[in-house]
């Protein structure tokens, strides 16, 4: 799972990085900059929740609060250090009762990784910082998902999905965000 913590990683890096008039802030998926960390977080929470068991409902009870709080960042932090022990302890073989239908583990890893990685994206579009992310997680990312577009396209989560614009030597990082409806 150094995959997750990579990623995890990168959006507190990101997060840490926004300057303090940037929260409320347009991002390129139509909220706020805080909206989108509240996003994120509450995701790592429901992650954690639905890793130990929880149905579809107990996983996104209550989700709709403030999940950050006085302290984004430390809120980011928390839930990401615990959505990467949730993942690093899963049961491989565990049916996951996700909103969109039942999934596997390893389709579940590659939601919270997108999720983790172009919301990222979208914070340093709102947060007026450098777009470039870590190279290699986003080619390790990238390598997973790929595959699997289809599949995730059907969790109905990643906006209007490809372009079909791209040129044929787009960077990984610009065929992931196309490939998850953003136009970098």
């Amino acid at each position: 799972m150094e995959i997750i913590r990579a990623a995890a990683g990168e959006f507190e890096r990101v997060v840490a990085s926004l300057p303090a008039d940037a929260w409320d802030n347009g991002t390129p998926c139509d909220i706020t900059v805080r909206e989108v960390v509240g996003h994120v977080v509450a995701g790592n929470v429901f992650a954690v929740r639905l890793l130990a068991g929880a149905s579809a409902a107990e996983a996104t009870a209550g989700l709709d609060a403030d999940q950050l709080g006085d302290d984004p960042l430390g809120a980011v932090v928390a839930s990401c250090e615990n959505q990467t022990t949730a993942f690093a302890g899963a049961d491989e073989n565990r049916v996951l009762h996700h909103p969109s239908g039942d999934i596997s583990l390893d389709t579940f890893v590659r939601f919270r990784l997108g999720e983790l990685v172009v919301h990222a994206w979208d914070l340093t579009v709102g947060g007026g910082l450098d777009r470039s992310l870590d190279a290699a997680m986003v080619e390790a990312l990238w390598a997973l998902v790929e595959p699997n577009l289809d599949e995730m396209r059907t969790m109905g989560a990643f906006g209007p999905g490809a372009s079909a614009s791209l040129s044929d030597n787009a960077s990984p990082q610009s065929r992931l965000l196309d490939a998850f409806g953003r136009r970098p």
